[in-house]
Formats: structure tokens, sequence, C-alpha cells
């Protein structure tokens, strides 16, 4: 008996399997899991007051390699030796790649300004942040690619100091090691997990503290960075990925299909892949698609894991009804494949990247083509932007005034300093004059 796919649901917008479907994508993003902030918490406070004998101790019971604080950073050496392991094919997809992130975030590098004013002068500097923590994910797989997408809009930035950690392995990967040569990343740990975060944020004998830390990683390591957040800033608390497709009958519904799976098949089991289309008869074609890949699928055990409302295909009642569905998801990723893909692509205002036609899937943004695939998900593109080079400098505001603009300003300052009861204000600026 042929072995039979998973039911893909099509459901219309407004009915109350649309508004089942809706409810339960916003209760999975907003779902905290009480036992792994408890154990994270743990974890954090042992790093903080234990520092390396700590980080040691995790190290052995999370990923079964013991270290010493002598081996926890890798040496020049063991980087040369794993990068030099590297395929030909690899090792050109990696160069080719950073040349377009590199060339698409050197266009947001923005300079300071000084502007006159009545009392003086204004500025704003623009500061690159000291010091970044980039975490490698290295369990399941390995990302070469999340080195490129972290640390090249720090260096666009000017950070001068990224500190890597990624969790043990027998060898370094080949695709990180070369990754991390390229980029002149030299301070690398073999640490992960909430307690590589932990002594990112807090500094041990072995690692130094930094400013920030950024990078993908599980539940554990996304619980620790939220829990820090604070004590160093990070990129974001980054949820399991997602993609919204707007479609009509002009996309092909197989590709419909693999770019879905695409997102689905990340392995966390909590993805969502949804297809939003006006045409009845195409949201059926799709679904179809997506059932025959999934039986055709080298990865079939991980999508079957998924839940049934991970991969969902929504019928609305027209393209101003798509949009709103979309904007009201505000996803991670959008593809738009419709016939009038750039005339929709104006009236979208919540989506942290966007990806324009039949030849624009998201594995273009995630690998090569320059844009940055560390994105705000959960719904959180209603207001956060991707990982970029404004992610790595501060804003700093500077003034100087003159003793006219001062004794112009200070009648001003008292007023509201004494309307709002902060009496030294008021005679710091009063008795200046």
């Amino acid at each position: 008996m042929p072995e039979r796919s998973r039911d893909i649901p099509v459901i219309r917008i407004g009915t109350a399997a649309g508004k089942r479907f809706m409810r339960k994508m916003q209760e999975a993003r907003q779902r905290r899991d009480a036992e792994v902030t408890a154990r994270v918490g743990g974890i954090l406070e042992a790093i903080r007051s234990e520092g390396d004998r700590a980080l040691v101790r995790y190290t052995e019971t999370y990923d079964n390699v013991r270290l010493t604080p002598a081996t926890i950073k890798l040496s020049a050496g063991q980087i040369d030796d794993a990068a030099a392991r590297i395929s030909r094919e690899l090792k050109a997809a990696i160069k080719a790649s950073a040349k377009r992130i590199e060339a698409h975030h050197r266009r947001q590098a923005r300079g300071g300004f000084t502007m006159r004013t009545a009392e003086g002068t204004l500025s704003q500097r623009i500061v690159p942040l000291r010091r970044v923590g980039l975490y490698i994910p290295g369990g399941v797989t390995v990302y070469p690619s999340t080195v490129l997408m972290n640390a090249i809009p720090a260096r666009v930035a000017g950070v001068s100091q990224i500190a890597a950690i990624t969790p043990p392995r027998n060898e370094l990967d080949p695709g990180i090691a070369f990754a991390l040569k390229l980029l002149n990343i030299a301070e690398v740990c073999r640490v992960g997990g909430a307690q590589g975060i932990a002594a990112l944020a807090f500094g041990t004998k072995t690692i130094a503290p930094v400013d920030k830390i950024v990078g993908p990683g599980n539940a554990y390591v996304q619980t620790a960075k939220r829990l820090l957040y604070g004590t160093v800033d990070i990129d974001s608390v980054a949820g399991p990925s997602e993609v919204v497709i707007l479609a009509d009958a002009s996309a092909r519904a197989e590709w419909v299909a693999l770019d879905l799976l695409a997102q689905a098949e990340h392995g966390t089991g909590d993805e969502f892949a949804v297809c939003v289309t006006e045409d009845a008869a195409y949201a059926e074609k799709v679904a179809e698609a997506v059932r025959y890949e999934i039986l055709q699928s080298p990865v079939k055990s991980i999508i079957d894991r998924l839940p049934n409302h991970a991969i969902v295909i929504i019928i609305t009642g027209s393209r101003d009804e798509s949009i709103v569905v979309v904007n009201d998801i505000a996803p991670e990723h959008l593809q738009i494949m419709t016939r009038t893909a750039r005339r929709d692509l104006r009236s979208i205002t919540n989506a942290a990247a966007i990806f324009i036609g039949p030849y624009t899937p998201v594995a273009l943004g995630d690998y090569f083509i320059g844009t940055n695939h560390v994105l705000p998900t959960g719904g959180a593109a209603r207001f956060a932007s991707p990982l970029g080079v404004d992610s790595f400098v501060k804003r700093v505001s500077v003034a100087e005034a003159t003793r006219t603009g001062f004794d112009r300003a200070a009648p001003y300052v008292s007023i509201f300093a004494r309307s709002e009861a902060f009496v030294h204000h008021a005679l710091s600026v009063e008795r200046r004059c």
C-alpha cells in the first residue's frame, strides 16, 4: 500500500477554521517554556559566580566533552588546520557570498552630522561597539553562513573585536573555520549552549565579556540571551523559521511547495509556512504539490514532526484581504509570487525580508545574494529590522552651547524644570545667568 502524505489544511480566512489557525499561530509564537527558563537561570548564575569552572562542568554535562580552562580556546593552528580541509566548491561559495554580503552592508553605513542652532551646535557621532560575541550553532548541523551574516556587518560597522563561540565537536568544521579566517576572527572558544552565552555576557578568566551577543541557537541559547538582555545587548530572541508566500495562479505550484518546505525543514518542530491566495482552485493545487513533495522528501521524518497547522494554504476573498493577512502575520520571510508583485509590495508594511517574483526564493537570501538572513520572527517584523550595520553601532549625541545661546535657552529650561518639580535642574541654569 503506497505511503500516505500528511494532510495540508486549506482554509478560508474568515471562517471558524481560519480564525482557529490565526489563534494557534499567535499562541505558538507567544509560548514560553517555564522549565527551560528556570534551568537556564541556574546556569547563568553558576557561570557568573564560578566562571571557567562552571563552563567546563556544563560542557561535560551537555556536550559530553571534557575541557580544561587551557583547552577552551582554539589555537590559531587548530583553526588553520580545520580551514585547510575545506572543499574547493564550498570555499568558492563562501568567498562569493561574502563579497555580496559585504557590498550590500557597506551601503548601510552612515556617518554623523553637525548642525548649527540658535544655542550653538548639535552633533551626532556614530560609534562602533568595541567587542561583540558571535554564537555559531553546532548541534545537528553546522552553519558557515551564520559566520558571514553576523560578522560581516559587524566588521563593516568598525567593530574591532569579535569573539566566536561554538559547541565543541571532534574537530572544528572546515567551512566554519574558513569563514572565521576569511573575516579575521581569531578568538574562537569551544563552548556552546546557555553556558556559552553566559560566559560572553559576564566574562570568565578565559573569555572576556562582550557588549553584544549575536547569532542563532536553540531554546536554551535564546532563553539565555533574553534573560541577559540588559547585561549585554542582543540581536534578537530568534524564534522558529517562518515564511508567507503571497501567490496567484501565475506561480508554479511545485515551486511554491518547495519554498514552503524550505522553511518547514529547519527541524525545531515549531516552524510555520503559509501560502496566501485568492484562488480556491490554485490553493488545492498548491496543497497537492506540497503533499507530493513531502512524499519524495529526503527529510520527510523532520517535516512529519510538524504540527498540522505548520503548513497551511489560506484562501482570501481579494488581494486587499490577502495583504491584510500578510501584514497581520508580519512574517520573517515574505515571498510575493503574483502577476502584480511590485504593486502588491507597496502595500506591505510588516515583513522582515521580502522576495519578489518566481526567481527569488528565500534560499537566495539565506545564503548568497547579500541581504542578511538574521531576521525578526514571531511577528516582531511589526517593529524590528534585519541584522545590519546599525546593529553594531551606537549613536552619541554631542551638544555645545555658546554663552549667548545659553542665555536664550535658560528661561525655557527653568520653566520646564520647575513645572516638573526638579528644582536643581532649574537652579543649574538659573545660577549661571
